[in-house]
């Protein structure tokens, strides 16, 4: 009777365990903090670190910004799109193609419907399909290609917040998968007559593959709602 009740007292302290790790996280930590914090250990990067790689690179957007600007100074879209895809060259395996057949006198809509979309991101597709449609013309250019930018940003915006609720969702089932077994772990280290239930009866071995197979179970299952949300 002894055995049953460790094994009942061992669940409910996990469950006790992971609950209470929960709920301190939810609490204390600020909102903005917890989420930059999660996702630079998830992509075990330094916190802020990819924000300011990003910015120094430069997105889609920034680069629909800057031809936007060129534009305005006087350029045709064509020569703008040309010198500015020359400063952004972490952009060049999808604008330097374009830009070559520019330089050899294609327009710049000719040129983006001769380009294989190799890899293309959607971000890259609505951007090519805006400097196509400018190409041809008319008035507002600039304005055309700066709301492409502002619609890229949003976009941007959605799915960083999509990412860091993906990365609160992993850091629970993590916090509430692990730690189960580690308190498993150490009471059948620590407590003969609990090692010898669980490792070696057909009810305590039972218990065991029953266990990890609920656990595994509630993994798939987070991460299937994380899967949903991204």
């Amino acid at each position: 009777m002894k055995q049953f009740v460790d094994i009942a007292l061992l669940i409910l302290g996990a469950l006790s365990c992971g609950a209470a790790v929960w709920l301190v996280a939810q609490a204390v930590l600020p909102r903005w903090w917890t989420r930059q914090w999660v996702r630079a250990r998830l992509l075990n990067t330094p916190s802020g670190e990819s924000t300011h790689r990003q910015q120094d690179s430069g997105s889609v957007a920034d680069f629909l910004d800057a031809i936007a600007r060129e534009v305005h100074s006087g350029y045709s879209l064509t020569l703008a799109f040309v010198q500015t895809a020359e400063r952004f060259p972490h952009h060049a395996w999808w604008t330097e193609p374009i830009a070559v057949q520019c330089i050899r006198g294609h327009s710049l809509a000719n040129a983006i419907a001769d380009t294989t979309p190799n890899h293309w991101t959607p971000d890259i597709e609505l951007a090519a399909r805006t400097l196509s449609v400018a190409s041809n013309g008319g008035y507002g250019v600039a304005n055309t290609l700066e709301k492409s930018a502002s619609i890229l940003r949003e976009r941007e915006h959605v799915e960083q917040e999509r990412q860091a609720q993906t990365a609160q969702i992993r850091l629970s089932t993590s916090v509430l998968s692990w730690i189960p077994l580690a308190i498993c772990s150490w009471v059948i280290a620590r407590q003969p007559h609990t090692r010898t239930l669980l490792l070696h009866s057909p009810l305590g071995l039972l218990s065991i593959v029953v266990g990890l197979l609920l656990n595994i179970a509630g993994r798939k299952w987070f991460e299937r709602i994380a899967h949903n949300n991204s």
